[in-house]
């Protein structure tokens, strides 16, 4: 197949969305599928997208301006079998080109739904969603969601959960040594949040559990690893003032955005993913628990979905800092109490959510659009 894949920002320091489309195009090309990228802003990825992407084309936006035509025209100058997005943002961009390429268009939904609030978006929203052939959800609630406010048959919305390259994500065999050089002492446990600052991921709730631990004289720190997209330095300075409130601030510490992960997950006892929004996937606990580090995280959107089957246990009421410790408590001695445990989580991941069984089921989909 030749694959127009559309993408908006190239930067590792946005968060799951930018990793999978880049996990999912090379891929693809590795299976022998040729693709072109389209995209809006440069960034830290478009080195390796540089690698494998027969074409690049970057455009300068997928809103309607007076390059829009000519752009379209461009990527269409590629004569693709099949137009692929990978956030909604592009959905009208992509609509447009498919029909101009006459060749089906599929969406990736890796977000929650958005409802247009005046008359002229409406419109244009549903002209571009007459146009998509198929959708591809990363979760059942994602699905869910995407069906009831904007009305899609649910028959047009496959499944197919994000996956992780496995080996990119292991358990360490030298934690020990590991969390010297983090200079964490051999007693403190230590609780990690891995993603975005924002409000809607409700990192006061975990702030204030961690709070709570504290209380009960375990010795923790609490490492927040992400930076603002949104809300400016603004919400990270409403956290740091949480903290200091609580008593707390010399076990919170703030990391900035980090590239690697994978050494924090290691080291960590417990991860935690506290949204308060509808979360539609929750990479970080896929990652997290294939470096055989336990996640927890809130009962909302397709956080259920992951952690399932023993793990359902680590799954707590959104915004409620007293159920999030309870479950801290029962969790954060596992390597004395439950060492195999470890294990498991690797082994629920590489079962459930392996980057093969992702791009076979995307596979699947495109294969069957370009056959309708």
């Amino acid at each position: 197949m030749k694959i127009i894949a559309l993408a908006s920002y190239l930067s590792s320091k946005r968060g799951g969305l930018e990793h999978s489309l880049l996990d999912v195009c090379r891929a693809l090309a590795e299976r022998g599928h040729s693709i072109c990228l389209i995209y809006e802003e440069e960034g830290d990825q478009l080195e390796n997208y540089q690698q494998f992407c027969s074409d690049l084309i970057k455009v300068k936006s997928y809103k309607l301006n007076t390059q829009f035509l000519a752009d379209i025209l461009r990527a269409a100058s590629v004569t693709p079998d099949i137009v692929y997005s990978n956030q909604y943002d592009n959905f009208f961009f992509g609509s447009v080109l498919s029909q101009v390429c006459r060749v089906p268009f599929v969406c990736h939904l890796r977000l929650h739904a958005s409802t247009e609030d005046s008359y002229l978006k409406r419109l244009k929203q549903s002209l571009t969603l007459s146009g998509i052939y198929r959708y591809i959800a990363i979760s059942e609630a994602v699905k869910a969601d995407w069906c009831d406010r904007l009305h899609i048959p649910p028959e047009k919305i496959s499944i197919v959960y994000n996956g992780i390259e496995p080996d990119r994500f292991v358990i360490s065999d030298d934690v020990v040594n590991l969390r010297k050089a983090w200079e964490i002492a051999p007693q403190e446990r230590v609780i990690s949040y891995v993603g975005r600052l924002e409000t809607e991921k409700g990192i006061e709730t975990l702030i204030r559990a961690f709070a709570l631990l504290r209380q009960a004289s375990i010795p923790a720190q609490l490492l927040i690893a992400g930076k603002p997209l949104f809300s400016g330095d603004t919400y990270r300075s409403q956290l740091e003032a949480l903290a200091k409130n609580l008593g707390v601030s010399e076990s919170v510490k703030f990391l900035g955005h980090i590239s690697n992960t994978r050494s924090l997950y290691q080291i960590s006892d417990v991860v935690v993913l506290p949204s308060l929004w509808l979360e539609a996937f929750g990479r970080v606990l896929i990652e997290s628990m294939a470096c055989g580090t336990p996640a927890l995280g809130s009962r909302s959107g397709g956080i259920p979905e992951i952690l399932t089957g023993e793990f359902s246990n680590w799954l707590f009421t959104p915004g409620d800092e007293i159920d999030l410790c309870t479950k801290l408590k029962e969790v954060i001695d596992w390597r004395n109490n439950d060492p195999t445990l470890s294990h498991r989580c690797r082994q629920h991941v590489i079962n459930n959510f392996s980057l093969q069984q992702t791009i076979d089921g995307i596979e699947t989909v495109l294969h069957q659009a370009i056959k309708r």
